[in-house]
């Protein structure tokens, strides 16, 4: 799992990269947040990104002008590779190096055990009650059937000329 990273910038103008390396990373207008954005439309303590595990979580810290993640308003929300929070004209891109495009941890997992679960799902379908025989033995049974009734067919057919 590569170290999740924040890329802070303004008008596509790329100011800060950091590491998210931290529990907490709190983000705001005063010095005492780890990353400050000094702007009157950011509030002193505007919001905070806690990590746990895999997964990064954006709360907004009750702000004046609110936290907004890629376009739409947001209290608390789950981060995910490329996300865009948006703090008045600032951006702040969340990056995942080795993540799958789209995809974030949990997801990943998800998958996994979804496929996991997909292959016995597939073999209980092709188990058959006892006594009933096998696909081969019923192919092989319709297929020689097939020939008699159209060796029959032919036989009724040239003696009907």
């Amino acid at each position: 799992m590569g170290m999740p990273k924040l890329v802070l910038s303004m008008d596509g103008l790329v100011l800060k990269e950091m590491a998210l390396v931290k529990e907490r990373t709190t983000i705001g207008r005063k010095p005492d947040n780890d990353i400050q954005i000094d702007n009157l439309a950011i509030s002193g303590h505007h919001a905070v990104i806690t990590c746990i595990t895999n997964d990064a979580f954006l709360e907004d810290q009750n702000s004046t002008n609110g936290t907004y993640l890629n376009g739409q308003p947001v209290k608390k929300n789950v981060l995910r590779n490329n996300d865009v929070i948006e703090l008045g004209k600032y951006r702040i891109k969340y990056i995942v190096d080795d993540a799958k495009p789209g995809l974030a941890p949990s997801e990943m997992i998800e998958t996994a055990a979804y496929k996991a679960f997909e292959m016995p799902r597939a073999t209980t379908e092709t188990v058959l009650p006892p006594g009933a025989p096998a696909p081969s033995d019923t192919q092989i049974l319709s297929a020689a059937a097939r020939q008699a009734g159209t060796a029959a067919a032919a036989a009724t057919a040239a003696s009907a000329a």
